[in-house]
């Protein structure tokens, strides 16, 4: 799920027990393995019910053997057998990574050509001590979303704007009204938990010994009352005020940066980022910047897992807002040139005022034999509607495919039939 959606659901989880009680989240071998028998979803029993250790794994499941449409990880494994992998290049465009995390000891490709930590562009490509990747949003971290930039700038066609502003018009004053909401919410439950922590002498109490707890004054009983009907949605006490104060940072962040026409994040970077000729820009520094960001590390410690044999190539160009069209564009073309087969793109916003760039970036790539894997979006949203396009796309105003080497994937949950699709997740035909 995606932190908006996380938000959205968390809020409403509290806001519901703050109103309610009154008080206010590849093989070497040539030869090519595959099952091309279609899967009759009819003849397959679907589980109504999962278990939580079901939970955790169920996307490992292959559909016929296990009764869940997983991606069947087990089954080829067993395929695959002893068989050794051939190396392959994966490019990681996200939001930086951990380099130095020990899962990818083994794991990171190293540009040989480059000498670590010299300020020097050893190589002469342009892009000064990229050892591992590169890292085009600099010492920068939030950025606004792209339309806000484009309304800022007038960028686009009238149209275009027009759309932008009524988009603003709905989604500044809902932003800045939740932080509102969510502060008040986590001041009234962090005063609770402080209170019956103490009291209980265990900061990380939960329910059912809050439960046992007898209350020496009224005050401390409707203390316990409130506290009792925020557990009802999570675990423990630290975990509330945890989730809670994520919802704090989040809507803040969003009515502060993502949000704010007069805010300018891409002045610590110091490029015009609307010329594409003007590169240089950005540092060798692949590692994400705060905890925040750990979107990277999370996407390129799944590859690294499935596939050991790979060397992920990293590209920090996802910042805490849009990324802009000129650094996804740069990226696709350093992974390109630089010998990436597979180029991840975890990423996606609903305007792209320079996807021309990203296009050619996107031809670039398939002339060099390289597939881009493109998440779909989280936003619920049918792609087959024009307006629901998540850039970038290989379809652009729903034209035929330019380019052969474009997926865009969505996301699945462990059911079949009208339950198939996650429920956050945008899916399309097209």
């Amino acid at each position: 799920m995606n932190i908006l959606n996380k938000m959205k659901n968390t809020f409403w989880r509290y806001f519901f027990v703050l109103t309610s009680s009154a008080l206010w989240v590849g093989c070497s071998s040539t030869r090519i393995f595959k099952d091309e028998t279609p899967i009759k979803v009819s003849s397959i029993t679907e589980r109504k019910t999962l278990s939580d250790e079901v939970k955790k794994r169920w996307f490992f499941s292959d559909p016929v053997l296990d009764t869940l449409p997983g991606i069947s990880f087990e089954k080829t494994k067993a395929v695959v057998g002893n068989r050794k992998a051939s190396e392959v290049i994966v490019a990681i465009i996200d939001s930086g990574v951990d380099i130095n995390h020990p899962v990818f000891d083994n794991n990171l490709w190293v540009n040989e050509d480059e000498i670590p930590g010299n300020n020097i562009d050893d190589d002469v490509n342009g892009f000064v001590d990229d050892v591992h990747g590169y890292n085009f949003l600099g010492e920068s971290y939030y950025e606004q979303m792209e339309y806000i930039r484009m309304i800022a700038k007038e960028i686009g066609d009238e149209e275009q704007l027009k759309r932008a502003r009524v988009i603003l018009e709905k989604e500044l004053p809902k932003a800045e009204e939740n932080k509102r909401q969510y502060r008040r919410i986590y001041e009234l439950a962090k005063s609770a938990v402080d209170t019956l922590s103490v009291l209980l002498n265990d900061d990380q109490f939960n329910s059912e010994s809050l439960r046992k707890f007898t209350p020496e004054s009224a005050f401390i009983a409707q203390q316990k009352a409130l506290a009792l009907q925020f557990l009802s949605y999570t675990d423990r006490a630290d975990l509330l005020i945890k989730d809670l104060f994520e919802g704090v940072t989040y809507y803040t962040e969003r009515s502060d940066y993502n949000l704010n026409v007069n805010y300018d994040g891409r002045t610590l970077i110091g490029d015009d980022p609307y010329d594409i000729t003007d590169k240089g820009y950005g540092n060798g520094n692949v590692i994400n910047r705060v905890i925040e960001e750990s979107h990277g590390t999370h996407v390129a410690g799944i590859v690294s897992q499935i596939a050991p044999f790979a060397k992920l190539m990293i590209l920090r160009t996802v910042p805490a807002g849009d990324e802009y069209d000129k650094d996804v564009a740069l990226a696709i073309r350093y992974a390109a040139d630089n010998g990436a087969k597979i180029i991840n793109c975890s990423f996606g916003k609903s305007f792209s005022p320079n996807r021309k760039w990203v296009e050619e970036a996107i031809s670039y790539a398939e002339s060099n034999g390289a597939l881009i894997v493109h998440a779909a979006g989280n936003e619920s949203e049918d792609l087959d509607i024009m307006k629901n396009t998540n850039y970038p796309d290989d379809q652009p105003d729903f034209n035929t495919e330019f380019a052969s080497n474009f997926l865009s994937v969505g996301a699945l949950a462990p059911y079949f039939n009208q339950g198939l699709i996650a429920d956050f997740s945008n899916y399309g035909k097209e």
